[in-house]
């Protein structure tokens, strides 16, 4: 694969894992929909800062601003800022190359702990 759609594909990796985390946050999406994106580790990580309910009237998440940098070929962190239920909260997330896909082994929030 080139590196044009090598870093294409990891900027669609990154922008649908940020986005489908905070509507996680937002309690709009359950997150077993993350299982084959995160580590099992991840899903505990937001298990506990996730609202119990989904399904709960919310307005949608919305993503202000994100980037991306490469410390190694087949690792990425990221960072964004997203409006959450009215609360402005920061993510980080690590992102993992691994059999061919890209998977968030690391995230860290600003959300609280339910």
């Amino acid at each position: 694969m080139g590196g044009d759609e090598e870093g294409a594909e990891l900027r669609v990796a990154v922008e649908v894992t940020v986005r489908l985390v905070a509507e996680v946050l937002a309690g709009i999406r359950p997150l077993r929909h993350l299982d084959r994106l995160v580590s099992p580790q991840v899903c505990g990580e937001l298990a506990a800062v996730a609202p119990a309910a989904v399904g709960r009237p919310v307005h949608a998440p919305r993503v202000l601003a994100s980037w991306v940098q490469r410390p190694a070929p087949e690792a990425a962190e990221t960072g964004a800022v997203v409006a959450v239920a009215g609360r402005v909260q920061a993510l980080a997330l690590r992102l993992e190359r691994r059999r061919g896909r890209w998977r968030c082994t690391v995230l860290e929030t600003t959300a609280s702990r339910r």
